[in-house]
């Protein structure tokens, strides 16, 4: 795996967790339960509704993701890859499995627990594009 490719995931990522901690500054580091004040998407108009879906979580989410995105661009391609990748894995079902509609771990719901999954699956692709090519 390329540097470039890692490090235009893990920005991509990085990217999604920043604007996850811009839209949620008013709700805490460590919230249980979903918000009704954002910074961002605020209004009824294009994003609304669709931002606070996709963006939803907390402070410490973001953080979370941002810490994702640095394992990206250190581990991707690398045998350490399957390990945070199936972190990324588990920690996205468990907060599927954890969701309700009040709250739940980190206040993130199904988007932010998608992107979790996601980005695991693409460290565990990582570690098996290497060794194929061996």
């Amino acid at each position: 795996m390329s540097k470039q490719v890692r490090f235009r995931v893990a920005a991509i990522v990085a990217a999604y967790a920043l604007v996850v901690i811009v839209a949620n500054a008013r709700n805490g580091l460590l919230p249980s339960t979903f918000t009704r004040e954002w910074v961002l998407f605020g209004g009824g108009a294009f994003p609304g509704d669709f931002g606070r879906n996709i963006f939803a979580g907390s402070i410490g989410l973001g953080v979370v993701l941002l810490l994702l995105a640095a394992a990206v661009a250190v581990t991707a391609g690398r045998p350490a890859a399957r390990f945070v990748g199936a972190l990324a894995v588990a920690f996205g079902v468990l907060l599927v499995a954890l969701y309700s509609s009040s709250g739940n771990i980190l206040a993130a719901k199904p988007a932010g627990a998608a992107v979790f999954a996601a980005v695991g699956l693409f460290l565990l692709a990582s570690s098996l594009v290497k060794e194929s090519r061996r």
